[in-house]
């Protein structure tokens, strides 16, 4: 330890019957402690007073005063004292959760190395050659435009796996990277077909822990990128949800799909991350309100969220909250979702009334 909390109040208050001479001591005693991270060596008391440089005959009093009054010694001969044992402890056990972490990102780091050359290898094989500093979201973007599917666990191209190592017979070429992403028709694509346009894109992915992530891989893609975090915990709710009968991939899909716009709206500074939005069931706001229009229904809440109040709005043939603010910015209008909120309850109560 190079440093240890040292709180004023708590040792003015405990030291307040001592002299200076031994507080400063006692402090030193501290200081060693922590630094030794043990206990302090009493099996020789004149070496012990040596060390903390205790000569006077006035300093050895102090010395033996303070190891009475905070110390207890134990059979071994050292010198405890309850509180240095408590830093120390919390010391080693942040020390060991800082280890624990560099471990974990070491190993982060090489499974994400690992996926992204499996990505770059998976696109060459289709004579796509993206640029080296790609950024992930635009890999996961070429991926599903060519019917790449990207877990965890896999890169899965034609019933490939290309981060399990299996390349087939495919030997895919890592130099001659250029930039931007430009088709490359070599003879190192055996016998894929070369027509991009002819690519079949990828079922919607079913349920379960592969399935989970796959979806939640896909829902990113309607989310800003400064929200696509935590994809593991997203595919668990996700699968969690389809598990319960709670939604269908097709559904939660298209939910994201409708809410792009929203979710995107002033670059994304409203916008919920994606593991609260399947948490929340914010996806239900589209689900229910299809539902409820199929079967000639207003669902009860669908004002508790903006999503929901503007899906209420589209079913009614009312404009999203952006093109509505712009339509009333030249009359001098505020611009207010409180307002927006407002006209849709009653447009839909006049739609109610005419109903009646």
């Amino acid at each position: 330890m190079n440093h240890y909390p040292h709180h004023i109040g708590d040792f003015n208050t405990a030291t307040r019957h001592l002299s200076r001479l031994e507080r400063a001591i006692y402090r030193d005693m501290r200081d060693m402690y922590c630094d030794t991270e043990q206990a302090l060596d009493g099996s020789s008391f004149d070496l012990l007073a040596r060390r903390l440089l205790c000569r006077s005959p006035e300093e050895i009093d102090a010395l033996q005063f303070v190891l009475s009054e905070f110390f207890t010694l134990q059979p071994d001969g050292r010198y405890q004292n309850a509180e240095c044992e408590q830093i120390v402890a919390q010391f080693r056990q942040q020390q060991e959760g800082r280890e624990e972490v560099k471990s974990n990102e070491h190993l982060r780091q090489k499974r994400s190395r690992a996926r992204r050359s499996a990505i770059f290898s998976a696109l060459r094989a289709l004579g796509v050659v993206p640029a080296a500093k790609a950024k992930a979201a635009e890999l996961m973007a070429l991926c599903r435009q060519h019917g790449i599917v990207v877990t965890d666990t896999s890169v899965t191209l034609n019933g490939t796996d290309w981060l399990g190592g299996d390349t087939g017979n495919v030997t895919p070429r890592h130099g001659d990277v250029t930039g931007g992403v430009t088709p490359r028709h070599g003879d190192d694509t055996g016998n894929q077909n070369q027509n991009q346009n002819q690519y079949i894109p990828p079922n919607p992915p079913a349920g379960g822990a592969n399935g989970g992530l796959a979806i939640a891989t896909a829902l990113a893609g309607s989310f800003p990128e400064h929200r696509r975090t935590r994809l593991v915990d997203v595919a668990d709710a996700v699968a969690d949800a389809i598990a319960r009968g709670d939604v269908t991939a097709e559904e939660l899909l298209a939910a994201a799909e409708q809410q792009r716009g929203l979710l995107a709206a002033k670059d994304g500074k409203a916008c919920p991350s994606l593991l609260r939005w399947v948490r929340e069931q914010r996806w239900r706001d589209v689900v229910m309100l299809a539902s409820a229009a199929g079967e000639g229904q207003q669902p009860d809440n669908w004002a508790d969220t903006r999503s929901g109040v503007e899906g209420m709005a589209a079913s009614l043939g009312m404009p999203g909250y952006d093109d509505w603010c712009d339509a009333r910015a030249g009359q001098g209008l505020r611009r207010a979702f409180a307002d927006y909120e407002g006209a849709v309850h009653a447009l839909l109560a006049e739609r109610q009334g005419v109903s009646a």
